[in-house]
């Protein structure tokens, strides 16, 4: 595989959605990177799993689950057991809850938008920035794709920019390489294009 062909895709990528959000650079990542995901993973599912990100479940799937399983959810990432170390030492359920309550979305059920959404403070393990940032960012990234979303031309563009991602990519061994090396490139283009 070509990482110019992938580069070219991503710039035509880039350029699509600079016509539907020419200020918001930050939806990019999270909306191609969510829309190759599916076309990777679930390729018959992904017309209704691109915006899927809006139908995650509410915190109070959190609130119903038991204390143990949120002590087991921090306990069993050794990250996150290293960041809430001290809540846990306490059996401080409720701002393991509230914690759990973002961060389950994006570590437990691997949410390719909000992970995407979220990439920097990922790789930093800064967890408590997440759940600090959580609402406001999915808020206010939710009201940026409502203001396009019914626009044909997004989705169709969506579409178009995964399956040649998901041909060229196809090759391939393993699809985490592919989403990696993806990602890579993305961030790169995207930061290209801010400066």
């Amino acid at each position: 595989m070509e990482t110019a062909a992938l580069e070219k895709t991503i710039d035509k990528g880039i350029k699509f959605l600079s016509e539907f959000f020419p200020l918001k650079t930050y939806l990019y990542f999270p909306l191609l990177y969510s829309s190759l995901f599916w076309a990777i993973k679930r390729p018959g599912e992904w017309r209704e799993k691109i915006f899927s990100w809006k139908v995650f479940p509410a915190p109070a799937f959190i609130k119903v689950k038991s204390d143990e399983f949120i002590i087991n959810f921090f306990e069993d990432n050794p990250a996150l057991h290293k960041t809430y170390e001290g809540e846990i030492k306490k059996r401080d359920i409720e701002t393991l809850r509230e914690a759990a309550g973002c961060l389950y979305r994006i570590l437990g059920l691997e949410d390719p938008f909000l992970s995407s959404l979220f990439l920097q403070e990922l790789e930093e393990g800064d967890f408590r920035r997440i759940v600090e940032k959580f609402d406001e960012r999915v808020s206010q990234s939710l009201k940026d794709i409502e203001a396009v979303e019914d626009e044909p031309r997004l989705l169709n563009s969506l579409r178009t920019f995964a399956k040649e991602m998901a041909s060229l990519c196809s090759d391939l061994i393993s699809q985490d390489y592919i989403l990696k090396m993806f990602s890579d490139l993305l961030k790169e283009k995207i930061k290209e294009k801010n400066d």
